[in-house]
């Protein structure tokens, strides 16, 4: 009897089994990928497309071309409710996807989106109309708050600095972090290197400042108040509500609880990966595209095994990992472990490593 795999979002584990399903199929498996648009946005190369260094089509992914080549059904929706004992899954749409298996790779929201302000000069870029208005001019000029200290907005801050040097924009950026700027990393030494750079460069840091209103074009902090003409939303993540609202198991944060093999343990045809869930033996993995990644590997293995063979394979974390992020100008800062290093050679390799893994979906 015909199996139905249900994929919902189309994060880094999920693209990995749309490039494995070309290569091989699942026998007896009907594959669908569930996702609210067709389109994918690259992360690892948005600050260079809005430095000006990448055009928009260059950062793009088209799922729904993707899963035609690998034999898989697109539907475009997003899931608005899961029946675990049921199988079915309730779209937005009204639509109901029924499903033998699961996986979830839909990665998380930015915290205190909901409580922002409706205002053209705010982005936080959920819509791919926010994403192509960050390549314009007018995006960029005047003084530009970006709230978040982690990768993102650290390479935003940079790629809007270098943007107006090269733009002749007398405008102020602003990089604001409401902890010690990228809490990811727990090397001082690293940290203290990245920090410099961004002084050097003529952002103006903000740590340590949690903002506390968002009014008239100002950014409210302790007792500070800044101008804007843009602002950038770029602050920690926080769980999707499906999670909770569909009664599957959870951590404190809301994140979906997994075990070592992705596998939701009261529900084990329901799988997970990417920034979204918590591996319940690795509560403290950092949610990045390079845990994500690798999971997809170990996802396909087990999904495999779990409608064919019965075997299955446990996710082990790097403990050392190559994060690399651009500093603007075709420069960028590489860290490995304890060991941190910049320059042009460091975006070379970043610029490589993006290249090649974008044009595994062209």
């Amino acid at each position: 009897m015909t199996k139905k795999l249900l994929l919902i979002g189309g994060g880094h584990a999920h693209l990995s089994l749309l490039k494995k399903f070309k290569q091989d199929q699942f026998a007896d498996c009907e594959v669908t990928l569930l996702n609210p648009t067709r389109t994918y946005y690259y992360s690892g190369m948005f600050s260079g497309y809005v430095e000006g260094i990448y055009q928009l089509d260059e950062l793009e992914i088209d799922l729904q071309t993707l899963c035609e080549k690998a034999g898989i059904q697109f539907v475009e929706g997003t899931a608005l409710s899961v029946d675990a004992k049921q199988k079915m899954v309730l779209t937005e749409k009204g639509d109901i996807l029924n499903f033998d298996v699961l996986s979830f790779d839909i990665g998380t929201k930015r915290k205190g989106v909901s409580e922002l302000p409706d205002s053209d000069q705010i982005f936080h870029l959920n819509r791919k109309e926010q994403i192509k208005e960050l390549g314009d001019e007018a995006s960029k000029r005047g003084d530009v708050v970006i709230v978040g200290g982690g990768a993102a907005g650290i390479e935003l801050s940079f790629s809007i600095q270098s943007w107006k040097k090269k733009n002749n924009d007398d405008g102020t950026v602003r990089l604001i972090s409401s902890s010690a700027l990228y809490g990811e990393s727990s090397d001082d030494r690293c940290k203290k290197t990245l920090k410099a750079k961004i002084i050097q460069a003529g952002i103006r840091l903000h740590e340590n400042e949690r903002v506390e209103r968002i009014k008239e074009s100002k950014v409210h902090m302790n007792g500070e108040s800044v101008s804007y003409d843009s602002l950038l939303w770029m602050t920690g993540s926080e769980a999707p509500k499906l999670y909770k609202s569909s009664k599957l198991p959870i951590d404190k944060e809301g994140y979906l609880l997994v075990e070592d093999t992705l596998q939701v343990k009261q529900y084990p045809f329901i799988f997970g990966s990417g920034n979204g869930v918590t591996i319940q033996n690795h509560p403290d993995l950092p949610r990045n595209g390079v845990m994500a990644v690798r999971q997809g590997g170990v996802l396909w293995d087990n999904l495999k095994g779990f409608l064919q063979s019965g075997e299955g394979y446990h996710f082990q974390p790097q403990k050392r990992y190559l994060t690399i992020l651009s500093t603007g100008e075709r420069r960028a800062y590489l860290r490995y472990g304890s060991f941190c290093t910049s320059g042009k050679l460091a975006w070379k390799l970043k610029n490589k490593i993006d290249k090649k893994f974008m044009a595994t979906f062209k």
